[in-house]
């Protein structure tokens, strides 16, 4: 089944190059009544995989730069699926591809693929990375992926629109993309960003509501689309790709929105807006204490380390700020301990957190702590110590961030 998979969805993509090289316009889906091949439940997963086109505007202009040759840069950002395991297999690539044929200049040397998707990552430090990992590539189209390494709780209400805005609001004024993804046993927070995407008038794709209307149609089964229980293998990537090829065929046949979007006020806190990351190659701490420069944790080599023996002299940041975070690994290595963050405001002691960076299935995974919130900007200061009886334990501070 799967090399049966792999053949039509080849063709397909071969059929949309073709179209793309001859600049031809996208024809129109209809859904098929009675299905009963592959090729027909993929046509109506398509279909239902687009929950809406939203506003355009953006698009159509990143659209029309990159077919008169100017340089257009696409940069998806999300967890693991984002991140996906090889370049030229994951849908992230695959979709750039599909954009860069059909609407580059010549062979689409000027548009640009950027990939920010970190594995075991949630909205919450994707908003905190949006700077770095977003904002730096000046981004004309954004995609944004977190649906099933967010659970359901304002926290991740607030961070994921806070990502939104921040990508809305950037300089480059991108178009941005929701993408929604599902578990083999079926978990997914789409339905409340799905309101959020609705309420910014957002283009969103749910791979899940496509893919779940094959599993349930027995057109697919979860082993031919993922080899464990939530990331897609070479043929589920293939298949979100199309979705998104999709999306791109609707977008090129329809008229587009007369006029940009216009930003709304926030319906959760978005205190995770405007943010900056604190790390070696742009901050030096107060007082290093007993901490060495460098950390290893995943994607994150550019932190400090506390030295594995009995001292326990606490690393010191300063910064003036709103909101302030900080960003730990976990470790499933018995040496790890726990982290006590000490933080003061306007010279006060405000906050007191405990971080357990010890975690029998962590494997230095980057995690988000709040350190403080305060409704207005002022002076921090946080110091950063080994918790407890353990004093001789790995601890490793990957950064702080702080929002304006």
């Amino acid at each position: 089944m799967k090399k049966i998979i792999s053949i039509l969805l080849a063709a397909v993509l071969l059929c949309g190059c073709l179209s793309a090289c001859g600049k031809e316009t996208s024809v129109a889906l209809e859904t098929i009544e009675n299905p009963t091949t592959y090729e027909d439940y993929l046509n109506n997963a398509k279909i239902i995989s687009l929950t809406q086109t939203g506003n355009t505007y953006r698009l159509k202009q990143a659209i029309e730069k990159a077919e008169s040759g100017e340089d257009c840069n696409i940069v998806y950002i999300g967890g693991s699926i984002t991140e996906g395991d090889g370049l030229e297999t994951c849908y992230a690539y695959r979709s750039f591809t599909y954009f860069q044929e059909k609407f580059g200049k010549g062979n689409g040397d000027n548009v640009h693929y950027y990939n920010s998707g970190i594995s075991g990552t949630p909205s919450t430090l994707g908003a905190l990375r949006f700077e770095d990992d977003v904002e730096a590539y000046d981004p004309d189209i954004v995609f944004i992926e977190f649906a099933v390494n967010d659970s359901n709780s304002d926290e991740y209400y607030d961070a994921f629109e806070s990502l939104i805005r921040d990508c809305l609001e950037c300089e480059s004024q991108p178009a941005v993309i929701l993408l929604f993804a599902r578990m083999e046993e079926g978990y997914t927070s789409q339905e409340w960003k799905k309101e959020i995407g609705e309420y910014y008038d957002l283009p969103m794709i749910s791979y899940a509501d496509g893919i779940t209307y094959m599993l349930d149609n027995g057109a697919l089964e979860w082993s031919e689309f993922s080899d464990d229980y939530t990331h897609p293998n070479a043929d589920g990537n293939a298949v979100v790709a199309e979705f998104i090829a999709y999306f791109f065929d609707e977008v090129d046949r329809l008229d587009g929105s007369e006029s940009d979007i216009t930003i709304p006020d926030a319906m959760y806190g978005c205190t995770y807006e405007n943010a900056h990351m604190l790390q070696r190659s742009v901050y030096t701490p107060e007082d290093m204490g007993s901490w060495k420069n460098k950390s290893s944790g995943f994607h994150y080599s550019d932190g400090w380390t506390k030295t594995y023996d009995e001292s326990n002299d606490p690393l010191v940041f300063t910064f003036t700020g709103t909101n302030a975070y900080v960003v730990y690994p976990t470790s499933s290595g018995s040496e790890y301990g726990t982290l006590e963050a000490k933080v003061y405001f306007n010279g006060e002691l405000v906050n007191t957190e405990i971080f357990n960076e010890y975690d029998e299935s962590g494997w230095l995974c980057p995690s988000v702590g709040i350190l403080y919130k305060a409704e207005e900007s002022g002076e921090y200061r946080v110091e950063f110590t080994a918790y407890g009886d353990n004093l001789k334990c790995d601890l490793q501070v990957l950064a702080v961030a702080y929002t304006d």
